[in-house]
């Protein structure tokens, strides 16, 4: 069975969720405090509208970083649902957040094995995707919610961002680990893994186990069933156990 190390935490993205509240409620408090208080009718009846207006975006932009931020956290949790149930002898670690490179990073999952670890990415995207791996972006076809009409969007290859997370990872254990640790842990195997989780996804233009992209029904066989390259050295007890303790603090 798979070691739970960690659990599911909300994504570093509800920080700015929690401002754009906090500054919606200073708008709408400022206006109606204007509008009673200020002396000057010419700047109460100008200033507080403003306010007031700007209030109401910003009001706009929390409810919408809210809802993606939402969606987001649900498919994190199928896919922490399915690795926490996974029937092999791994760790895994949800939400992982460290710093490197200046930059705090964050990861969905990590999965800890015998022969390899993999940094898996969560997508909930609703409609179909289409793209090459070589591409800079890959692109979401859907239809809007409200008015059924079809249109398509761009987001960055998530086999390019994976392979960033897989950069500064290493780069942050050698650097945290003792040396005798930060030696083995340069010559594991680190193998991204990109999972489309939405019900209502359609991943099967982009799936592509060679590289790493797979659907959340066909997770767990990708896990069980991969080998990592015969260079790759295999994660001892104790680096496992080190770099547990190095990304939880514990």
């Amino acid at each position: 069975m798979v070691a739970t190390l960690q659990k599911l935490q909300p994504p570093r993205a509800m920080r700015w969720v929690t401002r754009w509240r906090w500054i919606t409620f200073a708008f709408f408090a400022a206006g109606v405090l204007g509008a009673v208080f200020l002396p000057f009718w010419p700047v109460r009846y100008f200033l507080s509208p403003i306010l007031l207006v700007l209030g109401f975006w910003s009001f706009t932009v929390a409810q919408h970083r809210s809802r993606i931020v939402g969606e987001g956290s649900e498919g994190e949790a199928l896919v922490a649902k399915v690795l926490d149930n996974l029937q092999m002898d791994a760790r895994v670690l949800h939400s992982v957040q460290f710093e490197s490179g200046d930059k705090p990073r964050e990861l969905d999952h990590l999965l800890i094995t015998h022969g390899a670890m993999f940094v898996i990415e969560t997508k909930y995207l609703r409609g179909r995707i289409a793209g090459e791996v070589l591409d800079r972006e890959w692109t979401l076809h859907k239809r809007a919610r409200k008015t059924r009409s079809r249109y398509k969007r761009g987001f960055y290859n998530p086999l390019k961002q994976v392979a960033t997370q897989i950069y500064h990872l290493r780069s942050h254990l050698e650097s945290n680990l003792a040396p005798r640790w930060a030696q083995e842990c340069s010559q594991i195997w680190i193998q991204g893994v990109v999972v489309f989780a939405h019900p209502q996804g359609d991943a099967s233009a982009v799936v592509n186990h060679e590289h790493g992209v797979v659907d959340l029904a066909n997770l767990p066989q990708y896990l069980a069933n991969y080998r990592p390259p015969s260079r790759a050295h295999r994660l001892s007890y104790g680096l496992r156990r080190e770099i547990a303790r190095v990304l939880t603090g514990q």
